[in-house]
C-alpha cells in the first residue's frame, strides 16, 4: 500500500472498544442472551473470533472446538471459562499465538488462585469469568503487585454490573461461588465505549503536527490507553508504557518527530505481542531514520523535529505496527510503501479508510 506523505487535517470516527465489548459480549453469552453473537461488517477480527467461539461454547456440545484465530484475548478470557461451564475445548490458533504465553485449563476447581502480578491482565479477567460459575468460594492472590489494574477494572465493572459479587483483598480478589451472570436492567451497561486504544494513534498524529478531529471517547474511561492524552506531553523525558502498551507503536511515532530524547520504561512484555513490538518499531524508526537504543526493559527514541525519510517498511503482521507506520507517512519526506495494510482490521478494520478520507499537504 503507498502512503502519501504530508500532514493530514480532517475528522475520523473511533472505533467501539474490542477490550471493552470482549468482556460484554461474555457477559451476556453467560447471562444467556445471545443476540449480539451475529457478526457484524463492522466487527474487528478479534471481536469476530470472540463472537464465533461464544456462538460455539453455549451450544449444547460438551466437546467443542473453538478457533480463536489471533485473538489472545478471546482465548485467555475463554480458557478458564470452558471448563467452568463444564465442558471442554480444543483451541485453534492462528499467527503468532501459538508461541504467545498461555494457560492451559483441563479443568478448573475453586479455592485458591496464586498469579504472578506481572501476569498478562487477560489471564486475570479469565478467572473473573469463570471462579463465580463454580460451586465453591475462590481467592484470586497475586505473588507481587498486579502491573495491569487498568484492565482488569474494566473487567470488575462489567461483571458486577451483571450481577456478580466480587470482593476486593489485600492483594487479590474473593470470588463467592454459585453466582449466575444477568443482564443489567440498565441498557447503558451493555453499551462498548469507543476505543481509546484505536485513538491513541490520532492523539499522537495531533501531537506531531496534524490537525485530526475524533468524537465519543469517554475521559472517565477504565480504557488505559486513554493515558496516552498524558503521555504525549512527555514526550522528550521518560514513559512508563506498562500499564497501556498498546500505545506503544504511536508514542514512538510521536517521539521521532520530538525535538529531545525519550525513553519508554516497562517494554518488556511488549515483545510477546502480535509482533516483536519493540524489534518492530526499532526497524520502523530506522527505515524513518530515527535513532533508537533498546534494553531488557526500556526503548529510547532520539527525536528531532527533521523530516523522516519515506521508502518501504514492514508492518510485521501487526496491526498496531501498520497504523503507527501510516502516521509516520504524515512527516515524512516522501512516500511511504507498507507491506500489509489489511492487518489492521484486528482491532480497527476502518483506519486506513478514514486515513484515506483525511485531507493532506506536503510540509
Amino acid at each position: 500500500m503507498l502512503i502519501e506523505n504530508g500532514l493530514r487535517r480532517g475528522s475520523v470516527e473511533v472505533p467501539v472498544s474490542k477490550s471493552h465489548l470482549h468482556r460484554l459480549l461474555i457477559a451476556e453469552a453467560l447471562a444467556g442472551e445471545y443476540g449480539r453473537l451475529i457478526v457484524s461488517p463492522e466487527d474487528s477480527e478479534d471481536i469476530k473470533a470472540t463472537k464465533r467461539c461464544l456462538k460455539v461454547l453455549v451450544s449444547g456440545e460438551k466437546d467443542v472446538v473453538l478457533d480463536v484465530g489471533e485473538s489472545g484475548s478471546t482465548l485467555r478470557f475463554l480458557s478458564p471459562v470452558v471448563p467452568a461451564l463444564g465442558k471442554s475445548a480444543k483451541f485453534v490458533k492462528s499467527g503468532r499465538l501459538a508461541q504467545r504465553p498461555a494457560m492451559e485449563y483441563p479443568a478448573l476447581s475453586a479455592g485458591i488462585h496464586e498469579l504472578p502480578g506481572n501476569v498478562s491482565s487477560q489471564f486475570v479477567t479469565g478467572l473473573l469469568f469463570a471462579l463465580p460459575l463454580l460451586d465453591g468460594d475462590s481467592e484470586i492472590r497475586f505473588k507481587s503487585p498486579l502491573e495491569s489494574r487498568g484492565y482488569v477494572d474494566m473487567t470488575l465493572d462489567v461483571v458486577r454490573d451483571y450481577g456478580i459479587t466480587i470482593k476486593d483483598l489485600d492483594g487479590g480478589f474473593v470470588i463467592p461461588g454459585l453466582q449466575r451472570f444477568k443482564v443489567p436492567d440498565d441498557e447503558s451497561k451493555r453499551i462498548a465505549e469507543k476505543d481509546w486504544s484505536g485513538a491513541a494513534f490520532w492523539v499522537c498524529a495531533n501531537a506531531m503536527g496534524n490537525d485530526i478531529v475524533f468524537e465519543g471517547l469517554e475521559c472517565a474511561s477504565r480504557q488505559p490507553d486513554r493515558a496516552v492524552v498524558e503521555a504525549v506531553k512527555l514526550l522528550g523525558g521518560e514513559i512508563d508504557v506498562s500499564g497501556f502498551p498498546d500505545s506503544f507503536p504511536a508514542l514512538c511515532i510521536a517521539a521521532a518527530c520530538n525535538e529531545g530524547i525519550t525513553r519508554f520504561v516497562g517494554t518488556r512484555r511488549l515483545r510477546l505481542k502480535e509482533s516483536d513490538r519493540v524489534a518492530a518499531m526499532e526497524d520502523v524508526l530506522g527505515r524513518f531514520g530515527v535513532k533508537t537504543a533498546a534494553g531488557d526493559n526500556d526503548f529510547t527514541v532520539y527525536g528531532s523535529d527533521r523530516q523522516l525519510s519515506g521508502g518501504a517498511f514492514r508492518s510485521y503482521g501487526d496491526h498496531r505496527i501498520a497504523m503507527a507506520v501510516a502516521i509516520g507517512a504524515t512527516r515524512a519526506a516522501g512516500p511511504v510503501e507498507l507491506d500489509d495494510a489489511k492487518c489492521a482490521a484486528k482491532s480497527y478494520p476502518s483506519f486506513f479508510a478514514a486515513f484515506s478520507r483525511l485531507l493532506y499537504q506536503r510540509r
